[in-house]
């Protein structure tokens, strides 16, 4: 996987389709936890889907999930590549200093490609017993020929540029559909970039809440709806040099080209709820599988 080199591009305006008095930072979050994944709203070389009228507040209206679709989800290979070592050297440990804010960016020795695999083997493994009979349909934005939940490094650190590649990230995403809709859901780990302490101090209101995780560790959980109903939820485990999110919506955010921009309006709710809870996502950030270090 080649480094980008740059943050991945918003589908949308974070402040205008998320409560206000967020940290900029919490934007990275956005993208990388695949949320800000476009599905092309059109069936040619996909699968059209005809969406049941179960709630006064959902719009009744049929939808189309383009790309192919997964019934389940093959896990040997990637959990084979995961249990393996890795095949890529070792990234010399590091620590750098973000020139935004000072903070010291802990950089993990395992190369990102493994650590990806690592990662997907333990979604593809624990998503289906909590999402049983549901299709999965690959996210637009995510890396092509991967499928659903497969996470792959959205940027790799590169010592030579370290200004250009802090911190390095890895994502996975799926968009699912059911007899309930259609949702989206995706995760995202990085080295911390900022404290746990410094998160939990800017986190007042606006659908903001500060929660502990299931092995003491603080988790915001970020919890919208726009006024069409579009509920966005989103979770950020911290723990020791690593931040951890995970996201759920009861929606498929329209297609986009990059750099372009859609209001907050154009956000729909195609699914009755989100396809996992809060608990859910709290549970599943907090995973040790997870981890960019042991």
């Amino acid at each position: 996987m080649a480094d980008t080199g740059a943050e991945p591009p918003l589908s949308f305006t974070y402040d205008q389709v998320l409560a206000g008095g967020r940290r900029a930072q919490r934007r990275r979050w956005l993208a990388m936890a695949g949320t800000a994944a476009a599905v092309a709203a059109v069936a040619v070389g996909g699968v059209a889907l005809a969406l049941p009228h179960r709630s006064a507040d959902l719009t009744p209206a049929p939808y189309a999930v383009a790309g192919p679709s997964w019934s389940t989800l093959d896990v040997a290979p990637l959990c084979k590549t995961a249990s393996a070592e890795p095949t890529s050297p070792m990234v010399k440990p590091t620590t750098v200093v973000s020139e935004k804010d000072g903070y010291p960016i802990r950089i993990p020795a395992e190369p990102a490609d493994h650590a990806a695999a690592r990662m997907s083997c333990y979604l593809t493994t624990a998503i289906p017993s909590l999402l049983p009979d549901v299709a999965y349909h690959r996210s637009a934005a995510a890396l092509a020929g991967t499928m659903p939940l497969q996470a792959y490094p959205g940027r790799i650190f590169d010592p030579t540029r370290p200004a250009e590649t802090t911190p390095p990230f890895i994502t996975a995403s799926a968009v699912i559909t059911d007899d309930q809709g259609s949702g989206e859901i995706g995760f995202g780990a990085a080295p911390a970039y900022e404290s746990a302490a410094d998160a939990t101090a800017n986190c007042a209101g606006n659908g903001c809440t500060v929660r502990t995780g299931p092995n003491g560790e603080t988790v915001i959980v970020l919890d919208t709806t726009t006024a069409s109903g579009y509920h966005h939820v989103e979770v950020h485990a911290y723990r020791a040099g690593t931040i951890v999110s995970a996201s759920a919506e009861n929606g498929v955010t329209p297609a986009t080209a990059p750099g372009q921009v859609i209001s907050s309006d154009d956000l729909k709710p195609t699914r009755n709820g989100l396809p996992l809870t809060v608990e859910q996502l709290v549970e599943l950030a907090s995973a040790p599988e997870l981890d960019l270090f042991s």
